[in-house]
């Protein structure tokens, strides 16, 4: 359905970092898929840069030169304090992404994933998994795959076999196709040295060769695409672009919400596990999956800005 109006001048968003990219690509996958349905300004605040504290939320101070917000945004803890004070004192509704360390009722709007088991309340949205701000792609092509590698993590382990015997069993079962594969910080670095020529249709890459907005890219145009299953972000990620999505097995060191998360996606045939693919040799269909266009959408009709559907 249409917006009920679109604002003459555009929405002035104050969108707080912390220097974690993983944060920021959160809070810029909302104000992106805001802009796609009316006028936005965001405006970065690094709150390393300007920090904010207790004392100046009580005192209602805030050192900020900067057009008046109509919404103030952030994700990660570090951000809590600077939404608060500049929902304060410059009046703006605030919106703190992923599940606050302080009360959810002191914030205007939460999107917490699922995940994290939110409490429902009429100011909360479950989301699946973190916003990202990878677009749907519209230029797919069944003929490029990207396999994205990981690393040990305190809830999965890494073995060097087993996942070197799935790369090339997805390798060998798409001649047809030419993959990029690139490994990331956590990855060993022997590994890379075991599969620079893995198969002569594949060009290995490691993560100091790709520059940025690489992955982004490549998942713009690759139909298929495999990760490892401890990197949960760059599977939401691929989801998101609208490819067929496998995961390559890692050890689990233990079961958690995230494991359990990725378990929910595998029931939901969003994601297709190695060992079933095997089966089958076929990736489950490509889901619609853009959770900063619903909660985009979410926030603009909680706003009357928008007509439900």
């Amino acid at each position: 359905m249409p917006l009920t109006s679109s604002p003459q001048s555009p929405l002035i968003i104050w969108q707080f970092v912390d220097g974690k990219s993983g944060h920021e690509q959160q809070s810029l996958g909302l104000t992106r898929a805001l802009a796609c349905y009316l006028p936005v300004q965001t405006i970065n605040i690094d709150i390393r840069q300007h920090p904010i504290g207790v004392m100046d939320l009580i005192l209602k101070r805030l050192p900020l030169d900067y057009p008046l917000p109509q919404y103030v945004v952030g994700a990660g803890h570090r951000t809590h304090l600077a939404l608060l004070t500049a929902k304060r004192v410059t009046k703006a509704k605030s919106i703190v992404l992923m599940k606050p360390s302080l009360p959810v009722t002191w914030f205007d709007y939460a999107l917490i994933p699922e995940h994290d088991s939110p409490t429902p309340r009429a100011n909360v949205l479950a989301t699946r998994g973190v916003l990202n701000a990878i677009q749907p792609s519209t230029q797919l092509n069944a003929k490029k795959g990207v396999m994205l590698l990981g690393g040990a993590s305190k809830r999965h382990g890494w073995d060097d076999k087993l996942l070197v015997t799935q790369m090339k069993a997805v390798l060998a079962a798409t001649p047809e196709m030419t993959w990029q594969i690139s490994t990331s910080r956590r990855t060993p670095e022997h590994i890379l040295l075991e599969i620079r020529h893995i198969a002569p249709h594949a060009k290995v890459w490691s993560a100091n060769e790709t520059p940025q907005g690489w992955v982004a890219a490549q998942l713009q145009e690759a139909g298929q695409v495999w990760v490892t299953e401890d990197s949960i972000s760059m599977l939401y990620e691929a989801l998101t672009a609208g490819a067929q999505v496998g995961v390559l097995a890692v050890p689990r060191l233990q079961t958690d919400r995230i494991t359990a998360a990725i378990d929910e996606l595998i029931k939901q045939q969003c994601l297709t596990p190695f060992t079933q693919w095997q089966e089958q040799q076929q990736l489950a269909p490509a889901h619609h999956f853009c959770e900063a266009d619903r909660a985009a959408r979410w926030l603009l009709e909680q706003e009357g800005l928008w007509i439900s559907d």
